[in-house]
């Protein structure tokens, strides 16, 4: 990947949400968007800026629920960047 997050800021992988209900009705944008940000906050971190002190890539961390996430179409992939600042803590 070509793509390399700048200041102290975190590229994440998004969420997986389901895009249909268990009926096979699909959901709409809303619903998905208000899905991904009630799920409980463990992420992987594929890229991390330059002024990153704590997060590294290839991490998995705790994010704030409330964390401002900014959607990022990479490769096809559906990517969130956030600030580090947003992180609350990290696995081992």
């Amino acid at each position: 990947m070509n793509y390399f997050p700048l200041g102290a800021t975190l590229l994440i992988k998004a969420p997986k949400v389901a895009e249909k209900t268990e009926g096979g009705i699909l959901k709409s944008d809303a619903m998905i968007k208000e899905e991904r940000m009630s799920w409980d906050g463990t992420v992987d971190v594929i890229a991390a800026g330059p002024d990153c002190r704590h997060i590294s890539a290839g991490m998995r961390v705790l994010l704030q629920t409330s964390a401002i996430m900014h959607p990022v179409l990479i490769e096809g992939q559906e990517l969130l960047q956030v600030e580090e600042y947003s992180v609350l803590g990290y696995y081992l």
